[in-house]
């Protein structure tokens, strides 16, 4: 059928108009086809400059973290070296790698806590720019062919300074995997671990310098029979070796303390498949002969003092030596805490009544309820009753004798401290009048006292005395 001229034109506008309308409409409500192109090109831009970014800080971690494999003679143990040159927090660390997972994840877990207490000091310290490194060494040791010790050394250091240095150690039985604890090694006997406490208590104390600054207390408590006080060990050279964190007995002390003792000296104590081939003459069941010792014991009254009592206390650690303390009742309370120092340094606490009244001129009842109640404060403190009681003025009766229920102990040296108050004449009434067995008279409420001790120490460790508590003097004399 024939259409019209304007039919056609009609038709062709109506056409482009719609074409028109329906690309607005498009444009307008977003339609994905239309902006596809855009979109897609927008987030390759996007994902090409992460991608660029991720590079480059990948790129920078390579270059400052690196891990090599070092050169081993054990076999079946791999080691590996760690090494992050990020200035902020820059370290190197040797590890181990065996064949028994659950040893890797124990070492792993111990690099990762050391990290992570590196990077606290790091974040913690005031200046940004100090030097700092975290070195953590390894000493890799076999005994028997079976046994192998992994001893871990760490050393954090700010500012240029040592802030810690600690050791770690590891023994395992390199055919099984196996722990090595000392339950193990000295076939699981306490009698055993309390001789080896025994001697390793005494074997501390003979390096030079390391009597006169150890804290006993800490160090008492560190070597006591308990299993886990022994967990830090290693087998060396056919030797047993304790190892102990720097400064963990006294800041006084240079560098870090250990014990090495040989394995055929603990033979007689050690489980079967652990006892040295090598024999010894002498082991830990072989008597020591001691050479006779003069003693004196020490006596302080009238305390405690707050300041005083424990300036006493840190001379007597400093020379080992041992005292005992008469507090009078009515002080004990408000220093609590000299009086549990006293206790936790391994001194004797004696009763010296309530008040320091003269206790013969009391009625009974109010003499006994001077000791007994002297008695309990101090067992409130310290969770231990008193062991010897001294009467005040060394006047006593028999009354008192029975009261105390305890050993009453006067003494044999007076330094007349508390009339002369002179530090300069301490020592010399001391030496025109010490003998073996002496019991000295002093006080701990007198700051001279306290000035002039240690002169007194010094003498008495040149003339050969061990002062020791009064419990010891009598306990020898029966």
């Amino acid at each position: 059928m024939k259409r019209h001229p304007w039919v056609q034109v009609l038709l062709l506008s109506s056409i482009f108009m719609l074409t028109v309308i329906i690309g607005m409409f498009t444009f307008i409500t977003g339609n994905p086809k239309y902006q596809i192109s855009t979109v897609s090109a927008s987030s390759e831009v996007i994902e090409a400059k992460e991608t660029v970014k991720e590079d480059t800080e990948e790129n920078a971690e390579k270059q400052t973290l690196s891990t090599v494999e070092v050169p081993s003679t054990f076999n079946g143990i791999r080691l590996f070296k760690e090494n992050s040159a990020d200035p902020a927090a820059p370290y190197s660390i040797t590890y181990p790698n065996m064949a028994y997972e659950k040893l890797n994840k124990e070492i792993s877990q111990y690099i990762e806590t050391s990290k992570q207490q590196y990077f606290s000091s790091v974040k913690q310290t005031k200046n940004p720019n100090a030097k700092k490194n975290l070195h953590i060494q390894v000493k890799i040791s076999s005994y028997k062919q079976i046994y192998y010790s992994i001893v871990f050394t760490k050393q954090i250091t700010l500012g240029g300074k040592n802030i810690d240095e600690t050791f770690n150690t590891l023994v395992f039985n390199g055919k099984t995997g196996e722990r090595i604890l000392p339950r193990i090694l000295f076939n699981k006997d306490v009698q055993n671990l309390q001789k080896l406490s025994t001697y390793v208590r005494q074997k501390m104390l003979e390096p030079k310098g390391y009597k006169e600054n150890i804290n006993l207390a800490k160090w008492n408590k560190a070597s006591y029979p308990y299993w886990d006080r022994y967990n830090r060990f290693a087998i060396e050279n056919d030797s047993f070796v304790l190892y102990y964190n720097k400064a963990e007995f006294s800041n006084r002390i240079i560098g870090s303390p250990s014990v090495s003792i040989p394995l055929s000296f603990l033979n007689p104590i050690l489980a079967s498949e652990f006892q040295s081939k090598t024999k010894s003459a002498t082991t830990i069941l072989t008597p020591i002969q001691k050479k006779p010792i003069k003693r004196v014991a020490l006596t302080f009254d009238d305390g405690p003092h707050k300041t005083i009592t424990k300036q006493i206390l840190n001379i007597l650690d400093k020379y080992n030596a041992k005292a005992t303390f008469f507090m009078v009742g009515e002080r004990v309370g408000g220093n609590a805490a000299v009086v549990k120092d006293v206790a936790a340094r391994g001194h004797e606490i004696g009763n010296h009544s309530w008040d320091h009244a003269r206790l013969t001129k009391l009625s009974s009842k109010n003499a006994q309820s001077e000791i007994t109640t002297t008695n309990n404060i101090i067992f409130k403190v310290t969770g231990q009753y008193p062991t010897v009681f001294r009467p005040p003025y060394g006047e006593k009766n028999k009354q008192l004798t029975d009261f105390a229920k305890v050993p009453v102990v006067l003494w044999t040296i007076d330094t007349l401290d508390w009339k002369y108050r002179d530090s300069s004449k301490l020592l010399p009434m001391i030496q025109k009048n010490i003998k073996n067995n002496d019991i000295i008279l002093m006080h701990d409420i007198h700051q001279s006292t306290a000035n002039g001790l240690e002169n007194v120490l010094i003498y008495l460790k040149k003339q050969g005395y061990e002062c020791v508590t009064v419990s010891e003097i009598l306990a020898s004399q029966k």
